[in-house]
């Protein structure tokens, strides 16, 4: 699964103007560097609600998300998620009398009529009929799915304003002249 940003109208034509008055070149950096700046910001967010929400350990969540930055040619931040449905045993999985309690979602649920086989690494399963046999086992969520639920989602949709503004300051400086490290300064005033 991959999220990709996908500028605005009215951000497309600020970068366009920008673009004339600065240079197609620069203004294509300063808007990669703004979208790169946020982009980073949002996907730690993003990481941070998702092990929040879900209840996923932050471990697998750092594992399973990547973020790929924007380039002059991309122009593109992608933030992608992999990965399949974890097994309960992630979610700290009990046996009881009653079935199996694990924290999912940020609370604790119960499985009533399960049971933890150790043998299988912990994983937790339940009858499928009234014979012993055959069994399946449950599953908790999975990281691309909860991206696009609720805070997750959130923190991913919040960088679209922030990068019109960014990009914005750092045009700003390139056009000034005022510089800092790494855009160069008006050699004008120098």
């Amino acid at each position: 699964m991959q999220v990709r940003f996908l500028e605005a109208d009215d951000v497309r034509t600020r970068f366009e103007a920008a673009c004339t008055r600065l240079g197609e070149s620069e203004a294509r950096r300063a808007f990669s560097m703004a979208m790169n700046k946020e982009g980073r910001k949002s996907f730690t967010q993003l990481r941070r609600a998702l092990a929040q929400q879900s209840s996923i350990p932050r471990g697998a969540v750092n594992a399973a998300t990547r973020f790929a930055s924007a380039t002059r040619a991309t122009m593109a931040t992608v933030t992608s998620g992999t990965g399949r449905h974890l097994p309960l045993s992630f979610f700290g999985a009990k046996q009881f009398s009653y079935g199996v309690r694990a924290k999912i979602w940020g609370k604790a649920q119960s499985f009533r009529s399960a049971f933890v086989v150790k043998r299988y690494g912990g994983g937790v399963f339940k009858r499928t009929g009234k014979a012993r046999f055959p069994i399946e086992q449950l599953w908790g969520p999975a990281v691309p799915v909860e991206m696009l639920r609720d805070e997750a989602y959130a923190a991913w949709t919040d960088q679209h304003p922030r990068v019109l503004t960014e990009s914005a300051r750092l045009i700003e400086l390139m056009l000034t002249g005022t510089g800092f490290r790494g855009l160069p300064r008006n050699r004008a005033r120098a």
